[in-house]
């Protein structure tokens, strides 16, 4: 009886210790991969505002000074502008002065946030008036330009009557739902330079 007794707590003592084992080792469970985070997708109107997207004495060559910096004001703007749902803009202008070479050149920057679903009509219209100036004495050319934001076009403008030889390049592009138009004016200008200027203006539009 004593052995009986003996064998059976053995018995107990094994089926709980195998028990034990299959529990500690109870299925096993595999590693899974973390969601994997969907990136935000890019906002399709500018997030800054039109005085922070304006550019900089540091963005251009050395030489300029800055002459004015503003905001647009309602009143000064075109019937139109109103009519397409015209937000909020910005106008900044630079120049350089060489006196004794009587040499002045201006660059100048307009910046006008427009409905996302509107901005087109308003490229549109300003490419039209830009071409609409071509008459027996100023000739404007269509340039080829880097591709900048969505819509770009430049142009020329000569003045055959000017005295002073003074050439106008203008840039005109949208991004976003911002259209700007950046002019290159005077005795001594550099188309290379614009491209520069215009790409780094495309940048700060975010």
């Amino acid at each position: 009886m004593k052995y009986t007794v003996i064998l059976v707590m053995l018995l107990c003592v094994c089926i709980t210790a195998g028990c034990s084992y299959l529990d500690e080792g109870a299925p096993a469970r595999y590693p899974t991969n973390p969601p994997t985070s969907l990136p935000t997708p890019e906002s399709k109107v500018a997030t800054v505002e039109p005085y922070a997207m304006a550019l900089h004495l540091t963005d251009l060559p050395d030489g300029y000074i800055i002459k004015e910096r503003s905001e647009v004001a309602y009143a000064e703007l075109n019937p139109l502008a109103r009519e397409e749902g015209w937000k909020q803009g910005y106008y900044v202008a630079f120049y350089r002065m060489d006196v004794k070479n009587y040499d002045i050149t201006g660059i100048t920057q307009q910046i006008s946030v427009y409905p996302l679903n509107r901005i087109g009509i308003i490229f549109d219209d300003a490419k039209g008036n830009l071409l609409s100036r071509e008459n027996t004495s100023i000739t404007l050319t269509e340039l080829p330009f880097p591709k900048t934001g969505d819509r770009t076009v430049a142009l020329r403008t000569v003045d055959a009557n000017d005295p002073y030889g003074i050439m106008t390049y203008t840039i005109v592009f949208t991004k976003k739902d911002v259209l700007e138009q950046i002019d290159m004016r005077g005795t001594t200008t550099d188309y290379e330079v614009l491209k520069n200027i215009a790409a780094t203006a495309a940048q700060k539009i975010r």
